[in-house]
């Protein structure tokens, strides 16, 4: 098996890491009682609670609203479209 390390992305290795250290966590913790992360459930679940919301509030507040200028040109595209379309 050939390992293409060069061509590995970004996300690829965030999540080969963030995998490394949880495994790493949970075995310092059924182990050794010891745990590598400082968090506790509530605090993670704050945080996942938190990240969730500002993601989904940007992706809201950005997806098909048109608050660029090029986003209002296409919808009086869309508009004039749709007219020819109903003629």
């Amino acid at each position: 098996m050939d390992f293409n390390f060069k061509g590995v992305n970004k996300a690829t290795w965030v999540r080969i890491i963030g995998l490394f250290l949880v495994l790493m966590n949970q075995i310092s913790i059924s182990i050794f009682k010891f745990e590598l992360l400082p968090f506790g459930d509530e605090e993670i679940n704050e945080g996942v609670s938190t990240i969730l919301t500002v993601v989904i509030a940007i992706v809201a507040g950005w997806k098909n609203n048109s608050i660029t200028e090029s986003g209002q040109k296409a919808d009086k595209v869309l508009k004039e479209e749709k007219r020819k379309v109903v003629k």
